[in-house]
């Protein structure tokens, strides 16, 4: 015969199972938030319809598992001494239609690029805004980096700090040859730069072969992590 104090530890084992699925379920699906940065600095103008695709593209395919911000860079000053200061345009959205809407409303800015301060910005608002989720660094960028103030060693070491990812799509092509002008060298610096930070953080970099962009290829490649 079976006793009720039988019963209750019965009950009692069927409830802590219940309980304790429901958290290993809860541990295995990880929050995730996304920080898109946008180069729309002078020197990706012919690319800068490239650069939309990618970012629409990428939004679809995150959107719906973790919250989206959109960061690109306003052009400050004048001159030979003007920045492309990074900025932020839209955070922690999921609504694909006005993440998109975002994009339209981005254009090229003149400016010397501060690619390095602008993963250290987007690393620092998605520590602040989402400090419980597994925070992705995207970058669809040429990866060419002029006045930036924090050196890339440092920016590395925070980031990991932070436990933030990098992943790059590094549009690098035509970084050796601009405006007519032979820039020996810069390209290589360019992808060594998207390279480092990539693997110190345990992201991925993917660097198109040709400007016939393959998008769902590219993100393949990328293997973004998702919810």
């Amino acid at each position: 015969m079976i006793t009720s104090a039988t019963c209750s530890r019965i009950v009692f084992c069927i409830l802590w199972l219940c309980v304790s699925c429901q958290i290993c379920l809860s541990q295995d699906q990880k929050k995730f938030s996304y920080g898109i940065l946008i180069d729309n600095t002078g020197s990706m103008r012919s690319q800068f319809a490239l650069v939309h695709e990618l970012g629409k593209a990428i939004v679809q395919h995150v959107h719906d598992r973790g919250p989206v911000s959109i960061f690109d860079f306003e052009s400050q000053g004048i001159g030979e001494a003007s920045k492309a200061i990074p900025t932020a345009k839209i955070e922690v959205a999921q609504d694909e239609q006005a993440l998109n809407r975002t994009f339209d409303n981005i254009y090229v800015q003149g400016g010397q690029t501060m690619l390095l301060d602008a993963i250290e910005l987007i690393g620092d608002r998605l520590t602040e805004k989402t400090a419980d989720a597994e925070r992705v660094v995207i970058l669809i960028t040429d990866g060419e980096d002029r006045v930036s103030q924090i050196r890339q060693q440092t920016l590395v070491e925070k980031l990991k700090r932070q436990g933030i990812k990098v992943y790059a799509i590094g549009l690098v092509k035509e970084l050796d040859s601009k405006g007519g002008l032979t820039r020996p060298g810069t390209q290589s610096k360019a992808m060594d730069l998207l390279k480092t930070i990539t693997k110190v953080t345990g992201g991925r970099v993917v660097f198109p072969k040709s400007n016939n962009v393959d998008i769902k290829d590219v993100l393949t490649e990328l293997q973004l992590p998702l919810q």
